[in-house]
């Protein structure tokens, strides 16, 4: 196998190789147990040859496909290229702590997981370094742990237009791509709800009945997506009866205690103009009203990202609600732009208030690993460049656990405790 190798220079002249992920060989390789990992395409699974490739001294470097845009998939981009380059530094440290996690876990006869760092533009260091299985299909900024840890615990509020004109262009359903990764990134720490709007809005529900933002369990999300996937479009466009319903829910879930007690964000998206329902200063004021409200009665600060799909959407009006609130307002093109990442990002605007805590990390709801399809949970902390004022959000570095590493330690079973 041809190894395909990010190579750049100090200032010593002194090469410094990062492994790629996707096609690499590694210099201290070795078979892996059948319970630790199995790729099928290494003739692993039934005895016949190496279950899968991994080296404990060598971590790993991988990238979101659409940013492989260089020779044997390596990134173009100079920033990206730089934080192949300083993550390196890092690796030492990586080392160090699976050997000592291994001197730990070997007690309980539990061989230690994965410790990782992603970061903010995509890229993905882990060690021990194995061969992924599939290239490009990793984005730890779309994974719980990434937000958990970059955001904090927070309410989170979807008002999605389903008008008939988002029936062009395939709008709808990329209007749900968008919301269903949303959802799929929120942790137990976060509470949700979704609200549609055309000529009228309703909460579409995770559970029968609720008119509350829920907790972001498994078994929500996987409520709220179904229900996504069922929506339909029609109607006009209504976005005051949008952000009513949106701030109704968010302050019966305040009084009645179910937030997370932390930030607040509503997450807009429309592809067209104002059609039905009172006009937009009316709109405006009711956005001011309602966030100095909760401002007021429960000290929760409201912030408002905007997302305008296609080139008919009124910019002017939505550009207007996200500043009104200092929030972030995005405009997307039918063809070439990015929804679901537009989207997916918003909880970057959050991770600015954590850069003078130290001490934050985030805890996620037992799932399953990307890699191993083992059942685990993960501890991640942000990662910030405090040398400058305000702190740089730089990434998420975190350590997985399985289950049955809890479980060995407890003598029960751990998801039940």
């Amino acid at each position: 196998m041809k190894s395909r190798m990010l190579t750049v220079k100090d200032a010593a002249s002194k090469p410094l190789v990062s492994f790629n992920g996707c096609s690499s060989v590694f210099p201290n390789q070795q078979c892996m147990e059948a319970d630790e990992l199995v790729i099928e395409a290494c003739g692993g699974g039934g005895g016949n040859g190496c279950n899968a490739l991994w080296d404990k001294t060598t971590s790993i470097v991988s990238i979101p496909s659409a940013l492989a845009q260089g020779k044997d998939d390596n990134p173009t981009d100079p920033e990206l290229i730089e934080t192949a380059c300083y993550t390196l530094l890092a690796e030492d440290y990586m080392r160090t702590k699976y050997e000592n996690d291994e001197i730990f876990w070997d007690s309980y006869n539990v061989q230690p997981s994965w410790t990782y760092f992603g970061a903010h533009n995509g890229l993905f260091r882990k060690l021990p370094g194995t061969v992924d299985e599939e290239c490009g299909n990793y984005d730890p900024r779309l994974r719980p742990w990434f937000v958990a840890a970059s955001s904090g615990p927070k309410d989170v509020v979807l008002v999605l237009d389903v008008s008939g004109s988002m029936s062009d262009y395939g709008r709808m359903d990329l209007a749900k791509e968008a919301a269903i990764t949303v959802i799929k990134t929120l942790t137990i720490s976060d509470r949700v709800a979704v609200i549609a709007f055309s000529d009228y809005a309703y909460q579409v529900h995770s559970d029968s009945g609720t008119d509350l933002l829920v907790r972001a369990t498994n078994e929500n999300k996987k409520l709220l997506i179904d229900s996504i996937q069922n929506l339909t479009d029609g109607g006009a466009t209504n976005f005051h009866a949008g952000f009513q319903l949106a701030f109704d829910s968010l302050e019966r879930t305040i009084e009645q205690e179910y937030t997370s007690g932390c930030n607040v964000a509503i997450l807009f998206m429309t592809d067209g103009v104002r059609t039905a329902g009172p006009e937009i200063d009316e709109v405006l004021s009711l956005i001011n009203d309602s966030t100095q409200r909760l401002a007021t009665l429960y000290n929760r600060d409201t912030k408002i990202f905007t997302f305008s799909l296609g080139s008919q959407a009124d910019r002017l009006a939505t550009k207007e609600i996200a500043c009104s609130t200092n929030g972030i307002w995005t405009p997307v093109d039918d063809f070439d732009g990015d929804l679901v990442g537009a989207m997916a990002s918003y909880y970057k605007l959050f991770a600015l208030g954590l850069g003078d805590d130290t001490e934050f990390t985030a805890w996620v709801e037992p799932y399953e690993f990307f890699w191993t399809k083992k059942m685990g949970t993960t501890n991640s902390a942000p990662v910030f460049d405090r040398s400058v004022d305000p702190p740089l959000f730089l990434g998420v570095v975190a350590s997985d656990v399985h289950m049955d590493a809890f479980e060995q330690v407890l003598g029960e079973n751990a998801q039940s405790s």
